[in-house]
């Protein structure tokens, strides 16, 4: 499999980016929202996790599909059913600022998934990661093939870093 990354970043202010992935679903956004907000759902594509998906709660979140199965700190900063899931996620790299959008598209869903970055140019090892998760979800959720991590990284890393560099150029000329 030869997965072609779709992440864009986009520069949003001084030393202010976006990481964003569009994906479509045939299906409605309340069922494409359960993906998010139902655990044994979303772990079938990403990790599971504990708490309460209402604005203001805290989550503990596992990721069950990287070494070491490791565990997040989750805030819900927004939450707007089956519209918009804000999380604010703190592991033992840093800080994550996550944004989920479904918008309602002919009975279908689209997702933008944004992920809110002060440096692009973590995009290079991230945006790959995003690009498999995603694609994880798609495959649940349409019954495909789950795809291989391999697949996206480090192969992707060049696409990304190239995006992040253009972005960084436009931030320090606009």
């Amino acid at each position: 499999m030869d997965p072609q990354p779709t992440g864009r970043i986009t520069c949003t202010g001084p030393e202010s980016y976006n990481l964003t992935f569009s994906r479509l679903f045939s299906e409605p956004p309340d069922a494409v929202w359960s993906s998010f907000t139902d655990p044994a759902q979303t772990a079938s594509w990403f990790g599971r996790w504990q708490g309460s998906p209402a604005r203001g709660a805290r989550l503990d979140l596992q990721m069950l599909y990287e070494d070491g199965l490791p565990w997040s700190r989750v805030q819900v900063s927004e939450c707007a059913a089956a519209e918009l899931l804000r999380l604010l996620v703190e592991d033992e790299y840093g800080s994550w600022d996550l944004e989920i959008r479904l918008q309602d598209r002919s009975g279908g869903t689209r997702l933008d998934f944004i992920h809110h970055l002060d440096n692009p140019l973590i995009a290079e090892s991230v945006g790959p990661g995003w690009e498999y998760y995603l694609d994880r979800l798609a495959a649940v959720r349409g019954g495909g093939v789950l795809p291989e991590f391999g697949d996206y990284y480090p192969g992707q890393g060049p696409y990304f870093l190239a995006q992040a560099r253009a972005a960084a150029d436009e931030n320090q000329t606009g």
